[in-house]
C-alpha cells in the first residue's frame, strides 16, 4: 500500500542520510588529511629550495677560493721564475770568477816555478858567504857547560817535575842536585832555546836564587846542577807538626820576592818565571829561621815570549793569566 510504501521510503531516506553523513565526514577528514600533506609539501619545497641556495652559495665561495688560489699560484711562478733567473746569473758570474781564480794559480805556480829556479841559484853563493861569516866569527865560549864525566848520580829522588827528575849527586866533591832533563822536552827544534836558558841562568847571581853550577851539552840526555838545598816550601808545608809563623812566612815571602825583583830587573830583557809555586821555593836555615830560594829560574823564557794563556800551574797562577788578554807587568 502507499503507506508501506511510504514507511519504507522515510526507512531507505533515513539509512541514506546516515551515509551521506559518513560520507562528508570522510570526505572533511580527507580534506584535512590532504591540506596537512599539502603543507608538509610545501615545507619540503620550500627547505629543498633553502638547501639549494645554501649549495649554491658555498659553490660561489669555492669558485671564489679556487680562482684566487690559481691567481695566487701564478704570482708564486713569477716570482720563483725571477729568483731562478737571479740564481742562474749568480751561477755565471761565479763560474767566471772561478775561471780567472784558476787561471791566476796557473800564474802563480809559473812565476812560483821561476822563483824557485832563481833561489836555486842564489842558494850556492849565499851558503858560500854564511860558511865565510862563520869561519871569522869569533866563536863564544860557553863557561856553564860542564863534562858529564864529573857528575855522579845516586839512585836518591829528590823531586819530579814537568821538566824532568831531580837525583841526589856529586860534582867535584860536593853534594849538589842534578835534574834529568826529559828526552822529549827537548826535541831538536827546541835545544837551541835550552842552550839560550842555560846561559842566561849562568849569569844570574842572587843570595835568594838557587845557585845554578852548570849543564852539559853534548849528545846524551841534558843534566843540570845546582846547589843542594835541604827542603822545599812545599814539603814543610806537608808537615802538620811543624806549622811556619807569620814572622817565618813573612820572611820567605820577603826572599821570594827579592829574587823576583832581581830577574824582573835582568838587562837588555827582563825575566819573567811564569812557574812560581811553592815546590819552587827551596828552603835553608840561617840560625834558627828558614829562608827561601827560588829555582827553575833557568828554564824561564824572556819576555817577548811570555804573552801565553795559563802559563804554570793554574792555582798559583793570576786571574788575568788566564786570558790571552792580559798585559805584561813587571814588578
Amino acid at each position: 500500500t502507499f503507506s508501506s510504501f511510504i514507511i519504507f521510503a522515510d526507512s531507505h531516506l533515513e539509512l541514506f542520510d546516515q551515509q551521506r553523513r559518513k560520507w562528508k565526514e570522510e570526505k572533511s577528514r580527507l580534506m584535512k588529511r590532504l591540506k596537512e600533506l599539502q603543507e608538509n609539501l610545501d615545507k619540503v619545497t620550500q627547505s629543498g629550495r633553502d638547501d639549494r641556495d645554501q649549495l649554491m652559495e658555498k659553490l660561489k665561495d669555492l669558485q671564489e677560493n679556487l680562482d684566487e688560489v690559481t691567481q695566487s699560484g701564478s704570482e708564486e711562478r713569477d716570482k720563483l721564475m725571477e729568483s731562478l733567473k737571479d740564481l742562474q746569473e749568480d751561477l755565471d758570474e761565479v763560474t767566471l770568477a772561478k775561471e780567472d781564480a784558476e787561471q791566476q794559480v796557473v800564474n802563480l805556480k809559473a812565476e812560483s816555478k821561476v822563483n824557485e829556479e832563481h833561489m836555486k841559484e842564489l842558494k850556492e853563493p849565499l851558503s858560500t858567504i854564511q860558511q865565510t861569516q862563520d869561519d871569522y866569527r869569533p866563536k863564544e865560549s860557553c863557561e856553564w857547560v860542564i863534562s858529564r864525566d864529573e857528575i855522579f848520580l845516586t839512585d836518591e829522588m829528590l823531586g819530579e817535575g814537568a821538566w824532568g827528575n831531580v837525583l841526589l849527586g856529586r860534582f867535584r866533591g860536593c853534594k849538589v842536585a842534578v835534574k834529568q832533563v826529559h828526552s822529549l822536552v827537548l826535541s831538536p827544534s827546541s835545544r837551541s832555546s835550552f842552550l839560550r836558558e842555560m846561559k842566561i841562568a849562568s849569569r844570574c847571581r842572587h843570595p835568594y836564587l838557587l845557585q845554578f853550577i852548570g849543564a852539559t851539552n853534548d849528545e846524551g840526555t841534558p843534566l843540570l846542577v845546582t846547589e843542594l838545598i835541604e827542603t822545599s816550601l812545599r814539603a814543610l808545608l806537608n808537615l802538620e807538626y811543624q806549622p811556619l809563623s807569620d814572622s817565618g812566612i813573612s820572611i820567605i815571602s820577603l826572599d821570594v820576592a827579592l829574587a823576583l825583583n832581581y830577574l824582573h830587573q835582568t838587562k837588555p830583557l827582563p825575566i819573567i818565571h811564569r812557574d812560581l809555586s811553592s815546590a819552587n821555593v827551596l828552603l835553608w836555615r840561617h840560625g834558627l829561621q828558614w829562608r827561601g830560594k827560588v829555582s827553575d829560574y833557568g828554564t824561564a823564557n824572556f819576555m817577548q815570549q811570555t804573552m801565553t794563556v795559563a802559563p804554570g800551574a793554574m792555582i798559583y797562577s793570576a786571574p788575568e793569566a788566564l786570558t790571552s788578554n792580559h798585559t805584561i807587568k813587571v814588578a
